[in-house]
């Protein structure tokens, strides 16, 4: 059973439906076997100088906008049809429309994941078109090229061989500044709340983190996702802490910044597999002579490349952590 299987609960439909009723309760959730603090905590605790930071770029996104205005910074919405054009198009610039298929359902928790070999979408669709393009080189230019690269690596599925670290920060961090190239507003607000969040959980219920969330997010079934995603792994919701994970998108983004400003933005390293910062040199005197399939958005220029990299760590004052 995979960690997400254990922390999520039997009961997490019946739960939704009795908290949406009454707001004010505390779901109650049960699981298939114990979750232990361990596992809770298995991602560490949210840091005060990253707390303050995720308040900082929340607090700018919401000055004068709410959520509706959030969203129709990414343009118009565009349907199920121009979705799969669109994808297909990415998929054939870079030689993968014979590897992925796309599958629809409206039972798919996330809006958009991605496996070896398929892209699931969830409907109906509601992108937007440049949150479109963000998915595109999120999923896809980064995901999923670095699984591709994986797999021609001496050290597939041989991590623990070689002694390489955890990659999610990694992963999560570059494909979220990625997700942002195609974007005119770069405000990094939404791993930004979560990070907050993660933060306030620690010393509050779920009725009080609904609550403060309602500021910011107003769709119910959005809240409920938002404050769920960090309370998960509790039996009694009421009590304080939750499940970390959701720490690790805005750590990475701010992590994998920082690396790349100091590596002279040095892509095809983070590009050899799925691999943390810390192994990229590691990586690489295991296989010198691999060239990885790096993403269309990159090869295009470089220096735009770099630039808007750095436009991204300023707008969201990432280079005040310097």
């Amino acid at each position: 059973m995979s960690l997400l299987q254990k922390v999520t609960p039997i009961n997490l439909l019946e739960e939704k439906a009795k908290f949406l009723a009454n707001p004010k309760s505390n779901p109650q959730l049960a699981y298939r076997q114990p979750i232990t603090s361990e596992i809770l905590n298995r991602y560490g605790q949210p840091r005060k100088i990253f707390v303050e930071l995720a308040r900082q770029i929340i607090d700018e996104a919401y000055f004068h906008r709410n959520e509706k205005d959030l969203d129709m910074c990414e343009g118009k919405v565009v349907n199920q049809a121009e979705v799969d054009n669109k994808v297909i198009t990415f998929l054939k610039l870079h030689n993968l429309d014979q590897r992925f298929n796309i599958t629809w359902s409206s039972s798919f928790v996330a809006r958009t994941s991605i496996t070896k070999d398929t892209i699931k979408l969830r409907m109906p669709s509601d992108f937007r078109q440049e949150g479109l393009m963000g998915m595109l080189y999120h999923e896809i230019g980064t995901h999923a090229l670095r699984r591709i690269n994986y797999e021609q690596q001496p050290w597939y599925k041989q991590k623990k061989k070689y002694h390489f670290a955890n990659y999610l920060r990694t992963e999560e961090g570059l494909a979220n500044i990625h997700a942002l190239l195609p974007k005119t507003y770069r405000s990094l607000y939404v791993s930004a709340l979560r990070y907050l969040i993660v933060s306030w959980a620690q010393t509050k219920s779920f009725a009080e983190l609904w609550q403060l969330a309602s500021h910011y997010v107003t769709d119910p079934d959005k809240r409920w996702n938002l404050i769920f995603r960090q309370k998960r792994g509790l039996t009694d919701t009421s009590q304080p802490g939750g499940f970390t994970k959701d720490m690790v998108y805005f750590e990475g983004v701010i992590q994998v910044w920082h690396w790349l400003i100091k590596n002279k933005f040095d892509l095809p390293g983070l590009y050899f597999g799925k691999l943390a910062l810390e192994n990229v040199a590691e990586a690489r005197k295991l296989n010198p002579t691999f060239t990885p399939i790096l993403p269309i958005f990159y090869k295009q220029s470089l220096e735009n490349y770099q630039t808007q990299i750095y436009e991204i760590g300023q707008f969201n004052h990432l280079d005040q952590l310097l």
